[in-house]
């Protein structure tokens, strides 16, 4: 079951913690229709996805993964197709989507991001453009994420166009969290070290971390962990409306 920590502390506060992702999770959410109107006249909520790849590369396993998941949770999806070796325009891409989806749908907009794509959801919640986010194990500080430098190489960060001062400006962990995020990270990750995640927790009230079993991509032998972190959001999509 998730365990969700806000702050570094005792484990008496951990616990509370955990409660409250536990109550959160007490019951399924209504299903979405395609036209993004449910029952009555409410706006069904909006689901932006996101993608990960280390800003390099399309993940063409993400969509299929979570499509139906999303749809059961009560979301209308939308894929973000961002452009790739360039992450301050990906950061662009993101934000103009959500704005638009605004525009149309109101408050009624969240994202989902997994890797890469976590840390541009991350940064949505962040700038306060979706009304909440869950990231998979996304990198949120830039500054200290080493692990592309010896897969893609040193010049890893001139790839995807982040200058020193860019690293910092996009990280997650360096800017406002304005909107609730939660954070599913796997224990044995070894892409995106446990830590960064801990660190942005302990930071921020708004942001939530659930530790689950496995690495980096767990959601993928877990589809559960995506139904469970859809179903976070639409308890938070149901008290927003």
């Amino acid at each position: 079951m998730p365990g969700a920590t806000r702050r570094s502390g005792s484990r008496a506060a951990v616990a509370v913690a955990t409660l409250a992702l536990l109550l959160l999770f007490a019951s399924p959410a209504p299903a979405a229709d395609a036209a993004g109107v449910g029952a009555g006249s409410s706006v069904v909520p909006q689901l932006l996805l996101i993608h990960g790849g280390s800003f390099l590369y399309e993940d063409p396993s993400f969509e299929p993964l979570t499509r139906a998941a999303a749809r059961a949770a009560g979301f209308v999806p939308h894929y973000l197709r961002y452009p790739l070796g360039d992450m301050p325009a990906a950061y662009r891409a993101a934000r103009a989507e959500a704005i638009r989806l605004r525009a149309a749908y109101g408050s009624a907009v969240y994202a989902y991001g997994s890797s890469a794509g976590g840390t541009l959801a991350a940064l949505l919640a962040g700038d306060g453009l979706v009304s909440a986010a869950v990231a998979k194990a996304p990198p949120s500080n830039l500054l200290d994420w080493r692990w592309p430098l010896g897969v893609y190489g040193p010049d890893y960060y001139r790839q995807i166009g982040l200058s020193p001062a860019a690293r910092r400006r996009l990280s997650p962990l360096r800017r406002p969290a304005r909107r609730p995020l939660l954070l599913v990270h796997g224990r044995f990750d070894g892409v995106v070290p446990l830590a960064q995640s801990i660190a942005y927790a302990a930071k921020f009230r708004q942001v939530h971390l659930w530790v689950v079993a496995g690495g980096h991509h767990t959601e993928r032998a877990r589809p559960q962990l995506l139904v469970r972190a859809f179903e976070w959001l639409g308890r938070v999509a149901t008290a927003v409306r």
